[in-house]
């Protein structure tokens, strides 16, 4: 009896002005790169050096608007893995080969995102990584920066990203849940503290919680949650 193909990961990475961090991220995922895998870079219009690094570090670079819905949706269009993996270019991923290892055993027809850590050591967001894991388990709602980790059948079933500038994650994990939702690995990524160092932890998450209240019950456009949230 023949043996089965390997399952094929193609990470996508939406990216714009990203030039420092990007090399770190891209670095720690060709260290577990198999047969058959690729890396995708989605540069939203950058006007740094994103690109040249996504292509020195082996990525398949291809350009979008800036919209990270947007961006996300084209990279799985041209993606050809069996997996996709969607991860923001501010995170670290330690693991290599391993983690990768362990992703194409996952059971196929289930959504999974990492467990988030951030970058700081102060206290407080290690409570700030509690309280994601407690949301993520009890109400299945995992951010973007967790990544998200799915088959591309799935994927295509639910609708995919949708063309939307902010609250792209919470909109796909919504249209997940009639096949499961979103479950949370036992695997650590690492996301940037950077947006919580500028705007202080505490304002940012009340902001956030916010900003998916006014999209999710009152409806209101991502473009203008969008406006707010970087402005």
């Amino acid at each position: 009896m023949p043996a089965e193909p390997a399952i094929t990961l193609s990470w996508i990475i939406p990216a714009r002005q990203e030039a420092e961090t990007l090399a770190l991220l891209l670095a720690d995922l060709q260290d577990g790169l198999g047969e058959g895998d690729e890396l995708i870079v989605v540069d939203g219009e950058s006007h740094d050096a994103t690109a040249r690094v996504a292509r020195l570090h082996g990525a398949h670079v291809v350009s979008s608007p800036p919209s990270r819905g947007g961006q996300l949706r084209h990279g799985a269009t041209l993606a050809q893995g069996h997996r996709l993996v969607f991860i923001h270019a501010d995170s670290r991923l330690a693991g290599g080969a391993e983690l990768s290892r362990q992703l194409r055993q996952l059971p196929p027809g289930q959504a999974c995102c990492f467990h988030l850590k951030v970058d700081d050591p102060h206290p407080w967001f290690r409570v700030l990584e509690w309280l994601v894991a407690m949301r993520t388990m009890v109400l299945g709602l995992p951010y973007g920066d967790q990544g998200l980790v799915l088959d591309r059948h799935l994927y295509e079933r639910c609708g995919g990203f949708q063309d939307i500038p902010l609250m792209e994650d919470a909109d796909l994990v919504s249209r997940l849940r009639p096949w499961g939702g979103v479950r949370q690995l036992p695997y650590s990524i690492r996301t940037s503290a950077r947006r919580w160092r500028r705007h202080g932890l505490l304002r940012t998450s009340l902001y956030n919680m916010i900003l998916l209240l006014r999209w999710r019950f009152l409806g209101e456009d991502s473009r203008i949650l969008k406006r707010d949230y970087y402005g």
